[in-house]
């Protein structure tokens, strides 16, 4: 027996038919993904910690200036790189290479008396000056104290202090980091163990932001006005501190 459908009957018939396929299809998809999903254990424990490492700094960086004041820019100009210069070439007789010496300020700018209700230029003025890069301090500060030694001696009457910071601090940060989370570790290891339950895998770890260990500045009062040929007292690297927080999650059994 033949059976002859109108055409929107076979229409509505295929659209439920791709829709059932859909549908089918979907269901599988999201059971295969929660297959593969990672499971997330139901009892976990964060744990906070924080490590630190104390070691003396092996860099130390140095702001030598100059400061001068003539009639004319040019001659202010001339008198701040004869001093520069000479201050310069000492600190590359002491064994500093070239790289770790760097301009970092250069200017000259006109100065003025008030006259008859107007500015008229008196003078000039101008200051330049180098950041020397001195590495090894934390075994010796010898060729550090000459230098600040001979450059006020040489004219460099803007010695801003020294910096003490670390070469490569990542090495010490990873020490620092281990180190606090061993500590996190013992502290989730005894809460767990007050509790009678067992500790199990890390599930996470994040790091603050302690970050990397700033420079420690070692003024030594040369600024402004001080006495250029006054002397300078030696120079102590001492210690500092590299901190690490973390945050450290584990699995409760």
């Amino acid at each position: 027996m033949e059976i002859n459908l109108k055409p929107w009957v076979w229409q509505t018939l295929a659209l439920l038919l791709g829709l059932f396929l859909l549908f089918t299809t979907l269901d599988k998809l999201y059971v295969v993904s929660q297959d593969f999903r990672p499971s997330v254990p139901k009892n976990t424990i964060a744990m906070s910690a924080e490590g630190k490492v104390s070691s003396t700094p092996d860099l130390a960086t140095i702001s030598l200036g100059v400061t001068s004041t003539a009639s004319t820019a040019k001659l202010v100009q001339a008198d701040m790189s004869k001093k520069i210069n000479q201050v310069t070439d000492f600190v590359k007789s002491q064994g500093i290479p070239a790289q770790d010496i760097t301009t970092s300020n250069f200017s000259v700018y006109p100065t003025y008396d008030y006259r008859n209700g107007t500015n008229v230029i008196n003078g000039y003025q101008g200051s330049e000056s180098i950041t020397v890069k001195v590495h090894n301090v934390d075994k010796s500060t010898d060729v550090l104290n000459k230098i600040l030694d001979q450059a006020a001696a040489l004219g460099s009457n803007q010695i801003q202090g020294v910096s003490f910071t670390f070469d490569d601090p990542d090495n010490l940060r990873q020490e620092a980091r281990k180190q606090a989370i061993d500590k996190a570790k013992q502290k989730a290891q005894e809460i767990a163990e007050a509790t009678g339950l067992r500790l199990g895998r890390i599930t996470n770890i994040s790091e603050g932001s302690a970050g990397y260990p700033t420079p420690m500045p070692y003024g030594l009062g040369m600024g402004g006005g001080g006495d250029a040929k006054s002397s300078v007292p030696n120079v102590q690297t001492g210690s500092q501190d590299v901190v690490v927080n973390v945050t450290v999650t584990f699995e409760l059994k």
